[in-house]
Parts: C-alpha cells; structure tokens; sequence
C-alpha cells in the first residue's frame, strides 16, 4: 500500500509538472469520435471555427496525457507499473462548397515510458480520415476513407506490441423519393500486421450494403437493411468466409430529449474450414441517449456481434456488452461523470493453452469516474480513475488494472 501511495504522489508530481508544459487540450475530442452517422446522414462534428482561409475552416487540435498504470503489460501476477505520458496534436480542415463539403483529419499519437526497462513500449500511432459529402436535390454521394497506423500495447494475450495498418473506403449513394430513402453503399477494409510471424492474420473485407429508410416523423426514421461481406485471409485460405446479415431499425428522437438508435436482425457466418458450428444468430445494437435536464445526460449501450477473433486458430466470438454512463454539471464549468463497461466473449472453437483446453470465455468489466474543469470553450482538464478486470476459464489470461489520469485539450 505505501508503494502504491508513493508511486500515486510521484505520479501527482508529474501531472502537475507536465500540465505546466502543455497546458492547453481538450480531453474528450478523438480524431475517432468526430465522424458521426445517424440515418443517412455521415457527418463530422467540430466546434465553431475561429482559424479561417477563404472558405476552408481550420481546426488544429492538442491534446495531452499523464498516466499512472500499475499493472502496464495487463499480466495477470506480478504486474509492473509506470507512468505514461502520451502527445497526440492533430488538426481537421473543413472545405464546404455550395451545399457540398469536404473535410480532412489527421492525429498523431506519440506514447511514452518512464521507466528505462519499459521504453521498448514506446510507440507512435497515426489517424487519418477523409470525408467527401455531396448533396444533390434529391439524393446525395458520400464517401468516407480511414487510415490508422497503430499497434495494442503489449499484455496476456501477446507478449509484444502488434504493429498493424487498418485502411478503409467506404462510398454511399442514396435517393429520395416522398418519405423514402434508398441507399446502396460498398466497403472494403484491409488490416495488414507488419510483423511477418503476424501475417496469418492479414484479411480484407469487400461488405455490400442496401438501406431503407422511411420518415415516420420530422426528427423519427424506421429502417431495413441487408448485407452481405466477404473476408479473405492473405495466409490462411481455410478462415475465407461469407457473411450475411438482415435488420430492422428504428433511429431518431422518440420522445423530447431521447434519443435512439436500434438495429437488429439475424447474422450468419460461413467459413471455409470450422471445427465448430458458423455462427447462425440474431445481432444488434442499442443506444439511447436522455437529457434529465440541462444539466443532466445519462446514455446505455447494448450490442450483440460476432468478432473475428486473433486468438489460436479459432475463427471468431461472440461479444455481449452493455455500457451505461452519467454526465453531471455541478456548476458551469465543473462536469463529473461516471462510466461502467461490462462486456463478454465467448469463442467460437475448442484451443488449448498450455495443459488446458476447451472453449475460451472471458467476461471483461471496467468503470472510469472523474471530473472536468472547461475555464474555455475550447479547453479542458480532466482528472479520472479507471479499474480494469478480466476474468477467463484460461486463467493465464486474467488480469486486473488501476489507472490514475490527469489530461488536459485544446480544440480551436
């Protein structure tokens, strides 16, 4: 316990002395995040523009943490700890023409050690995101292309970090007619390990999509959806596999101040080669967002999904999760919130770790509390406890984490 509080006041020391150094971020924003889809609209959400050359809005961004984690390679005995201080600027460039726009994001993500044993955990991470939105008097083209150049930190399912390449391009086309939209869109994904023992695991995903929407009401839409996707393993021909997939859905404002979005329908998997039965169940997704009051937000999450999984050589699982969350705004510019996240995995196909064998199942659980300081529109603090927890049948994969944070961003 006295180590601990030791490590926790070095800890405070540090994140005072860094929050001196980079003083002005903003917490919440991810490049990620920004990019919104609700219906048929594909969006990103940014603040007001105060950088400007002609018509093109420019949005630069810093953002900056410092973190104690006392178990960093998420063992599940002897875990060691460290602070960690991660940089990640970034900037997005919004060009709207007419009724059309484009916009352009980039991030960059520059993570640190403290310790000199640990500095081969080092890493620097990238995103980019392109975003082409042409609207058209009655119908419209969208086209979205991700990059990310990332790799996870080391933990008990591998023993060092996965350096891998994620792309992806995903057009949309849609038509309205009175109350109707039709939509057809087409996407492909790539995820490249640049490790060569990781080259078994390399795959792309060619998904084609038809989407009806109907106005039920102004802000209220109800819609049909079916797919059908490809996956093509670069080095293991036996995981190719098709998958198709049916849903209904219903998203929008239902009531005042609470919003939906909800799909759900059957799924189905159909691989080359399996020791076990393809999944052949229903998947979906629900999220609802209400606003007590002005002051006030609560938001549940629930999904239901099948996951290509990077586990033996088994071929997916099968992820519940639910997430629920409270923001609350004690005075104007104090925030204090409260997020838990309880999700479980069961695979697919029989493996063996060790002297052990049998079907994986981990159920993994999380809770993140703290508070937020916003002084400025465009800058806030953010001090936070978050308690991470595996719990598998394999009990080499089990874990336990205590992280403290103190961050701080800046989007202008």
């Amino acid at each position: 316990m006295s180590r601990l509080c030791r490590s926790v006041g070095r800890t405070l020391l540090c994140l005072l002395s860094w929050l001196l150094i980079a003083s002005k971020l903003w917490a919440d924003f991810q490049l990620v995040d920004v990019i919104k889809e609700f219906g048929e609209k594909r969006y990103v959400e940014t603040g007001p523009t105060r950088i400007k050359a002609g018509p093109a809005q420019f949005h630069p961004t810093l953002r900056s943490k410092v973190q104690y984690d006392d178990n960093i390679l998420l063992e599940d005995r002897d875990g060691r700890e460290d602070v960690i201080y991660e940089v990640l600027p970034g900037a997005i460039v919004d060009l709207p023409i007419n009724k059309h726009r484009v916009t352009v994001g980039y991030e960059a993500d520059m993570e640190f050690f403290s310790k000199e044993r640990q500095r081969t955990q080092n890493d620097q991470n990238q995103n980019f995101f392109t975003l082409f939105n042409f609207h058209f008097p009655s119908w419209y083209v969208n086209v979205l292309e991700r990059f990310s150049e990332t790799s996870g930190r080391a933990g008990t399912t591998f023993t060092s970090r996965i350096p891998r390449i994620d792309q992806s391009i995903h057009p949309k086309i849609g038509y309205r007619w009175k109350r109707l939209i039709f939509e057809a869109g087409y996407k492909h994904s790539v995820r490249d390990f640049r490790r060569q023992i990781d080259d078994g695991l390399d795959f792309q995903i060619n998904e084609w999509t038809g989407v009806i929407f109907y106005d039920l009401f102004a802000n209220l839409k109800a819609l049909v959806e079916y797919q059908v996707a490809q996956i093509d393993y670069d080095d293991a021909s036996a995981r190719k596999g098709t998958f198709n997939q049916a849903r209904l859905g219903l998203e929008g404002e239902v009531l005042p101040n609470l919003v939906l979005k909800v799909r759900l329908g059957p799924h189905f998997r159909d691989y080359r080669v399996s020791t076990e039965k393809d999944y052949q169940s229903w998947v979906g997704e629900f999220r609802a967002e209400y606003q007590f009051r002005q002051n006030l937000k609560y938001h549940v999450e629930m999904t239901k999904k099948a996951v290509e999984a990077t586990f033996g050589n088994v071929n997916f699982y099968k992820q519940h999760l639910i997430q629920t969350g409270i923001e609350y705004r004690i005075r104007p510019q104090w925030e204090i919130f409260t997020l838990g996240r309880f999700f479980r995995q069961s695979y697919a196909e029989r493996a063996a770790v060790g002297d052990r064998s049998g079907f994986r199942r981990d159920h993994n659980m999380s809770v993140k509390t703290g508070i937020r300081f916003e002084p400025r529109d465009w800058l806030e603090f953010e001090l936070a406890y978050e308690h991470y927890r595996r719990l598998s049948n394999f009990d080499t994969f089990d874990y336990g984490d205590n992280r403290f944070s103190l961050s701080s961003a800046l989007v202008y």
